[in-house]
């Protein structure tokens, strides 16, 4: 069901109420993990409008495990979010979505527009293509939760010389960002 959500292939056929009642039926049996994919695949069915949903109790249970994963930031994060911080930018780190998802910064514009920067380290690619779950994180928080993302490949990050180039780097990312 995940790699479905990520490639978002739709199929009628297999995600059907008698899909969400064997799910249900081994509730029990799904570890951390697997929870946290169900989740993901839940804000899929949102997404695609499907009318499909998990019990509520499954439901809970895989928010609270996707919701429960552990994070940390990275000296790349950090970077980053300071020299937002050094351009002016009014914004909230390690930001928790309406959708579960946490995001880097929140950039938070005068017009009401908001913008989730996500730096994204070497664990984000695979030669330089966005992993699945970077590219399911990135499209789901953009329709789910309506906020435009912008990435920050650390290859980009890594070339730039100093503190000047970074926040003008960051000024058109955030700018071309709609």
């Amino acid at each position: 069901a995940w790699a479905y959500s990520v490639a978002n292939t739709p199929r009628q056929d297999l995600f059907d109420e008698g899909y969400v009642g064997a799910l249900a039926s081994n509730e029990k049996e799904f570890s951390a993990e697997g929870l946290a994919q169900l989740h993901q695949w839940q804000l899929w069915q949102q997404e695609l409008e499907s009318g499909i949903e998990l019990p509520g109790s499954l439901r809970a249970k895989c928010r609270n495990a996707f919701t429960s994963a552990s994070y940390s930031e990275s000296k790349l994060q950090h970077d980053v979010v300071g020299e937002l911080r050094a351009a002016g930018m009014d914004l909230g780190e390690e930001v928790l979505l309406g959708s579960g998802y946490r995001i880097d910064a929140l950039v938070k514009f005068s017009d009401g527009r908001n913008v989730a920067v996500e730096v994204d380290g070497p664990s984000h690619f695979i030669d330089r293509r966005p992993t699945g779950s970077t590219t399911l994180k990135h499209r789901q928080v953009a329709r789910v939760d309506r906020i435009e993302v912008v990435s920050v490949p650390y290859w980009e990050w890594n070339e730039l010389k100093n503190s000047e180039m970074k926040q003008h780097y960051l000024r058109v990312k955030l700018v071309t960002a709609r």
